[in-house]
């Protein structure tokens, strides 16, 4: 007969995938690492990330591990994407937000990153940080088993096993299943030996069932498959064993095309840029930027739009924003300020400071999206990080007002100070402002703040 009782999947069982692989165990803190994370490796960043978590080679610090996995995360590096998110899942070193946790595996995931897409996965599936949707839980377990992590095809064989976000396909469940217990997941192994117990998706073989089962119980698994079509309960996520993460990172592409997609240049317009020197195509976003200024072509905004499209195929940050940019001031398109939010949300989410600011202002003046000033404070900071000034400034005149975060004139002396050094005029006259209302030992302690923050952003 089939086991009674809660229902346990292997995504509650193992939790999310915290790390990527096995990192040498040379690669730990010293003095040339944080020398390399100091002059803007993404790499050392994550590895020296990894060391304060683990205090490995230094004392334990799980902020300063927030600090260079965000840094590093802001390059784009994927596993330290990944890991930010569950730093944010668990609060270690930052406050929790199922928000942030999911906001930054939905940033790797599209990267490619196979853990953080089993994670997002996870996250649509039980509705954390995002509405739960079944079907987009579906999409990102296949991602990711697909790169062959044995926790999502675990899940996708239960995807398939109860139609949920596809149509129900045993023969598919024993399929992924058989992948994931060839990989040693025990949870997968005890499925596969009920499948063969009771000729699920297979042909009934009681002995290849015990084999699985006995493998299964060696490797520790007590849980398995609901009955289809019976009522599901599943239990909280738990912690899996935390891994060394991986010196090498995969990425994948992924084209998310707008709701109005213009016309794809043909292939004749795409010969057109080729150059006879290197014979390669030239810049994408450079080629739609002409377009759109009219330098040295006619001036097509229209045209410009098309290339930007190539390009954020491609994903380039800065098409990205162009089209966001477009669509807000309806140049070359119609006026669309939720499609434009789009964009530059997607451009954001790349690292791309310029973006990040802009999508501060339109969450300060509410364009395009409800007015928040905690989330306008949180994409400034995002780009003040980057130093981009107008960012700097726009964080500091937030901190000076109150205005998503508590009133804090050293904070906003500190990021006025930070802007007007990176170029910004209007910053200086903000910063005097403030600074009359700080005592001595603030103003030495915001010059002690900036002094460092350069020996860091160098």
């Amino acid at each position: 007969m089939f086991k009674k009782g809660l229902i346990c999947r292997a995504l509650a069982l193992l939790g999310f995938v915290f790390w990527a692989a096995v990192l040498p165990a040379a690669v730990q803190y010293s003095p040339d690492l944080l020398r390399a994370a100091l002059n803007g490796d993404a790499d050392s960043q994550y590895y020296l990330g990894w060391s304060y978590y683990n205090g490995e080679g230094i004392l334990r610090d799980l902020r300063e591990a927030v600090r260079w996995y965000s840094l590093a995360a802001e390059q784009g590096h994927t596993d330290a994407q990944n890991n930010l998110g569950w730093c944010y899942y668990r609060g270690d070193g930052v406050p929790k937000s199922e928000n942030e946790a999911a906001r930054w595996w939905r940033i790797a995931a599209r990267k490619g990153n196979q853990h953080a897409q089993y994670n997002l996965g996870w996250c649509y599936d039980n509705g954390f940080g995002v509405p739960q949707n079944k079907v987009e839980a579906f999409r990102w377990y296949q991602e990711s088993a697909r790169s062959g992590n044995h926790n999502a095809q675990n899940n996708l064989g239960f995807c398939y096993y109860l139609g949920e976000g596809v149509d129900q396909n045993l023969e598919q469940a024993v399929k992924w299943w058989t992948l994931a217990a060839q990989q040693g997941n025990p949870n997968a192994m005890y499925n596969l030996g009920i499948c063969y117990d009771n000729g699920y998706g297979t042909q009934q073989d009681h002995r290849e069932a015990a084999k699985w089962y006995r493998l299964a119980a060696e490797s520790g698994a007590d849980h398995g498959l609901p009955e289809p079509g019976s009522i599901q309960t599943t239990v909280q996520p738990v912690q899996e064993e935390a891994v060394r993460p991986s010196l090498q990172t995969q990425y994948k592409e992924e084209t998310v095309p707008p709701r109005q997609i213009p016309k794809i240049p043909s292939r004749e317009d795409k010969e057109k840029p080729r150059t006879e020197e290197s014979g390669k195509y030239d810049d994408l976003y450079e080629i739609g930027l002409k377009h759109y200024n009219g330098e040295g072509v006619p001036k097509n905004e229209a045209k410009a739009l098309q290339w930007w499209l190539l390009a954020a195929s491609e994903e380039d940050a800065r098409a990205m924003y162009g089209l966001g940019s477009a669509y807000m001031s309806g140049r070359g398109t119609d006026k669309d300020e939720m499609e434009a939010i789009r964009w530059y949300l997607m451009s954001a989410e790349s690292g791309y400071a310029k973006a990040q600011n802009t999508l501060g202002v339109c969450y300060k003046n509410g364009t395009g999206v409800e007015k928040d000033l905690g989330e306008a404070v949180k994409w400034y900071r995002l780009a003040a990080q980057q130093n981009y000034a107008l960012a700097q400034s726009n964080l500091g005149i937030c901190y000076a007002k109150g205005e998503g975060v508590e009133r804090n004139d050293e904070e906003a002396s500190f990021w006025f100070t930070l802007a007007e050094e990176n170029g910004n005029e209007s910053a200086r006259e903000f910063r005097d402002t403030v600074d009359l209302k700080l005592s001595a030992q603030q103003r030495e302690r915001v010059a002690e703040r900036v002094k460092l923050w350069q020996a860091y952003s160098r």
